[in-house]
Order: structure tokens, then sequence, then C-alpha cells
């Protein structure tokens, strides 16, 4: 299965055809979005978005890692990730 994966620029692309605003403008409102999300998350570890979804943190532990070619083993330092969790609207929209 091919991965198919969406740009910024395709996303830009997207609200200047639909709300007909000048691509300065769409950049600016996708990046304040963008913003918001990352600053909510620095925050409060959690961003809900309600009928869309919620990005949570995750705390990663260190462990031990493997170089499947080679073997050879290395450590994983702990590190934090963001996991989305789609709400109820957004599977059923998808499973449609």
């Amino acid at each position: 299965m091919k991965r198919s994966n969406i740009s910024k620029d395709e996303i830009l692309k997207t609200i200047n055809n639909s709300l007909g605003t000048p691509l300065s403008l769409s950049e600016k409102i996708l990046n304040e979005t963008l913003n918001i999300i990352i600053d909510g998350l620095n925050s409060e570890n959690i961003v809900k978005i309600k009928d869309f979804g919620t990005f949570k943190i995750l705390n990663k532990k260190s462990r031990i890692g493997r170089n499947p070619k080679t073997g050879k083993t290395h450590s994983i330092d702990a590190r934090k990730t963001v996991s989305f969790y789609p709400s109820k609207n957004f599977k059923k929209v998808i499973n449609e």
C-alpha cells in the first residue's frame, strides 16, 4: 500500500480555494491553528477539538534498541511523543 501524505502547500491551496483568501492570509490561518495546538500541548499536555479528536502528549521511557541489520544494541533516550485519538464523529465520517 502506497502511503500518501499531504503537504502544507496543499493545505494552503485548499484554504485559498475554499475561502478565496490570499495565500499569505491562508498561511497565517494555518500557522496560527498549528501554533494553538502546539501551545496547548506544551501547557496542558492535551488538546481536544470537538468533533475532530484529541492530541495528547505521551511520555516514552528510555529503552534498549537494536539495529536490525547489524544486531548492535544502543540506548534510546526517554522522550515525548504526540498521539492523536479521533472523535466518534471523525470515525463515523471516515467509515461512511
